[in-house]
């Protein structure tokens, strides 16, 4: 009968962690893209490739991108890995007392620098976005008054805050091929960015004779600065959800030192019967799952 007690307990308590963090499995979640249309077929091309390969190989891929987005190196995030993992088993051990619970404890924390990583992302994009609206607000600007996109961007390339992909676009165009509108189209594969297609896109029917499309680009560079508006907004709201966040887990397992001191017994059951450590497991999965919530909900704007 106690044994039945403890089960009703664990499904209890498991169902109160599932509200807590926010995770409903009967609910489908709809995402919406703000994407562009062609932009979404590219994905789906890239998509189409990963779906080829096997769950290691994706993680592995995940985690690459990941890096290079933050500038990173593989070594740096296999050292925090570590760092994390012996962290993770140490505090276990402190915290509950059993060998097991710890090496759960560590495993739960090798997410930990995955996670750092993609937070930091996030602002290295929002970086990297800058400096692409200050480019193209100079060039804009340049070409607009010349109306010759070659000189707008040679007499400029000094200036510019993202002078790497522009400098080939002009060698391309001087010295390979002189077709102004396919160096753009190579130009738009190195930056990966929707608003930047849309740019390239008016610079293109620029090219075309068919109508002076220039006063269209200015409108392009001002929704690169709505977005950058929009996307402090989004951060300094997520930095409170995050806030919110760590000290629900803390309060949650600041329970555990607390139970070990008030009542030892019941400290005894918790870490000692089965449906405990479930509970335990269960506590430790659930925080990390929410982590990663929290982090799918803070997705850049653009």
């Amino acid at each position: 009968m106690q044994t039945i007690w403890y089960g009703l307990l664990f499904v209890l308590l498991l169902v109160c962690f599932l509200c807590w963090a926010g995770i409903n499995p009967l609910k489908h979640r709809h995402t919406i893209s703000l994407s562009k249309q062609v932009l979404q077929e590219k994905r789906k091309r890239v998509d189409d490739a990963l779906s080829k390969l096997t769950l290691p190989e994706r993680l592995a891929a995940y985690i690459g991108e990941t890096i290079r987005l933050c500038g990173g190196s593989h070594r740096a995030y296999a050292v925090f890995t570590t760092l994390c993992a012996i962290a993770g088993f140490g505090v276990g051990i402190g915290l509950f007392g059993r060998v097991g619970l710890a090496i759960i404890a560590a495993l739960c924390a090798l997410p930990v620098p995955l996670l750092f990583y993609r937070v930091r992302s996030r602002w290295y994009r929002r970086s990297q976005n800058e400096r692409l609206e200050h480019t193209m607000a100079t060039i804009t600007n340049a070409y607009i008054g010349s109306n010759d996109l070659l000189s707008a961007i040679n007499d400029n390339l000094d200036k510019l805050e993202v002078r790497e992909p522009f400098s080939a676009f002009i060698l391309d165009v001087t010295l390979i091929d002189a077709s102004i509108p396919h160096a753009l189209r190579r130009l738009e594969a190195k930056i990966r960015h929707p608003l930047f297609s849309e740019w390239i896109d008016i610079l293109m029917l620029c090219q075309e004779k068919s109508g002076d499309m220039r006063y269209a680009l200015p409108a392009v560079v001002e929704s690169m600065n709505d977005a950058k508006r929009l996307q402090i907004e989004s951060d300094t709201v997520m930095l409170g959800v995050w806030r919110e966040f760590f000290m629900a887990v803390a309060l949650s397992f600041s329970i555990i030192p607390l139970l070990r001191y008030a009542n030892a017994q019941w400290f005894a059951i918790l870490v000692g019967s089965f449906f405990g450590k479930c509970l335990l497991a269960a506590m430790l999965v659930y925080a990390v799952v929410a982590a990663f919530v929290v982090l799918r909900i803070n997705r850049p704007l653009a």
